[in-house]
């Protein structure tokens, strides 16, 4: 089932408008006080860079490492409550690793506290793979971890998956709009080819794929090496997507090598392929 919802004008000018926000981190910090008031614990916190909500580290006593978020947005809460739930979702699930959500002293995965809304959740202990060398093992790991994370997202039902999100699949064919802010030839006129191709060839066949939660931004950013497996981190762009999306994106981060299969990324596409129904969709979208 694909979201239409996500392909119309109003949700693609809602989820534009996240553009101009300024980041979270210019906005008074109160996490100390919200993690002893909400949470009964107390620790040193200190900002991590961040595109729109507040988002601290917290390194606890007795030696634990968490992520508070935090917004005063009102949508925000939305978002929030999204992440929240997708990541307790996926406790217990094998394969992968991802953070665990901490509920408050309530028992809330999100609060709402004197106009501030946020979330905590465990840190995970590693690095992220753009700081790894990406020999074809870590490659076909990282592919087998998101497989995994995958079939255990498509088992999750969070709240406002329907949320505006710029990145979904359905603003796609609109993004064209800010061509205008990308970089000179050839830049430009690639980015130009790949969307018409999009347009023309793929979106009239995006209806037949399977669709499901996904996380929607697998970055060698978001994926990490830990040492009880390949981790993820960051479900603020999750929603409902074609299964095949996660993928594709982690796919498309390593397309670096043209003298290498389809550019780079042949041995995480080996993990995946069985169990996300690859060949249906080469046949479909002619995607070689």
């Amino acid at each position: 089932m694909t979201d239409p919802a996500a392909s119309s004008e109003a949700y693609f000018r809602a989820a534009s408008a996240t553009l101009a926000l300024r980041a979270g981190s210019s906005e008074p910090d109160m996490s100390a006080a919200l993690l002893e008031r909400l949470y009964g614990v107390t620790g040193s916190v200190a900002t991590l860079s961040s595109e729109i909500e507040r988002t601290v580290a917290v390194d606890l006593p007795d030696g634990r490492r968490m992520i508070l978020k935090t917004s005063t947005r009102s949508e925000a809460v939305d978002s929030f409550r999204f992440q929240a739930a997708a990541i307790a979702g996926l406790r217990g699930a094998a394969g992968f690793v991802a953070p665990e959500v901490i509920p408050t002293s309530s028992g809330a995965l999100v609060f709402e506290h004197e106009g501030v809304c946020g979330y905590l959740q465990t840190r995970l202990e590693g690095i992220a793979v753009h700081q790894a060398q990406l020999t074809p093992d870590l490659l076909f790991r990282t592919g087998s971890a998101l497989a995994r994370l995958d079939l255990a997202l498509d088992r999750v039902s969070p709240p406002a998956t329907d949320r505006p999100i710029l990145w979904h699949i359905g603003c796609w064919p609109r993004l064209m709009e800010f061509a205008q802010y990308l970089p000179s030839a050839p830049v430009a006129e690639q980015v130009g080819v790949a969307m018409a191709e999009y347009v023309e060839f793929v979106e009239p066949h995006i209806s037949n794929v399977a669709w499901q939660v996904t996380h929607n931004d697998p970055s060698p950013f978001n994926m990490m090496v830990t040492g009880q497996g390949m981790g993820f981190i960051d479900f603020g762009d999750g929603c409902w997507s074609p299964r095949i999306q996660d993928l594709a994106i982690a796919a498309s981060h390593i397309v670096k090598d043209p003298t290498l299969p389809l550019g780079g990324p042949n041995n995480l596409l080996q993990a995946m392929p069985l169990s996300f129904h690859f060949r249906r969709w080469k046949r479909d979208c002619s995607w070689d």
